[in-house]
């Protein structure tokens, strides 16, 4: 039994879907098809060679992101001509900057879809989630602008929040690491969420 479960993160790992996504976000990184190319097959042997630490295969994904970006950022140090830093600057500061950087690309991206979704909310509680979670207002003071109750106010929060999410999930794949970073962002290819990410984009766009 321990070595069937043992393949199954190696079976996962020969995907062309996670390869594809490996690829696109180590070309992102490096801007360099060939040496994107090359970085991608290393992280998979890296994986193939840890893949016994791998303790949640559920996590899988996850985990090779991780690896992912340490394998680019050791490739960006390895090309670095050798620097004398001052001593009050950590030398993974540069790497710091640019994952934060990564990250709120990615965040952005995110965000961009979800204004889309929001505009193709019913108007009742597209114009709720604006008041409240984008304008600031409490839903107390829906509750009077609307003329409604607070029980009222807060089921219309609640349920364009569930839409979004549920919107989201359908749609998106979002890799994160432990400590909940976001590590990518990339459209589901089934019919079903290509078809509705269409929808949402051409709402948002007559918005």
């Amino acid at each position: 039994m321990p070595d069937s479960v043992s393949k199954i993160p190696l079976e996962r790992l020969s995907s062309r879907e996670l390869r594809t996504s490996l690829l696109r976000f180590v070309h992102s990184r490096v801007g360099n098809p060939h040496l994107a190319e090359d970085l991608t097959q290393e992280i998979l042997l890296r994986g193939v060679a840890k893949h016994s630490e791998l303790r949640d295969h559920e996590k899988l994904e996850s985990w090779l992101f991780q690896i992912a970006r340490r394998t680019v950022a050791d490739h960006f140090r390895q090309a670095r001509p050798t620097e004398a830093f001052p001593e009050e600057i950590p030398d993974d500061d540069e790497d710091c900057q640019c994952m934060a950087k990564e990250e709120a690309a990615l965040l952005g991206t995110l965000t961009a879809f979800i204004r889309d979704v929001i505009e193709g909310l019913p108007p009742m509680y597209r114009d709720a989630l604006r008041y409240t979670d984008y304008e600031g207002h409490t839903q107390v003071e829906l509750a009077e602008k609307e003329g409604i109750s607070l029980s009222g106010a807060k089921s219309r929060v609640q349920r364009a929040r569930h839409e979004v999410r549920e919107a989201v999930r359908r749609c998106c794949h979002i890799e994160k690491d432990d400590c909940g970073r976001i590590l990518d962002v990339r459209e589901r290819t089934t019919p079903r969420a290509v078809s509705e990410i269409e929808r949402v984009r051409r709402l948002g766009a007559a918005s």
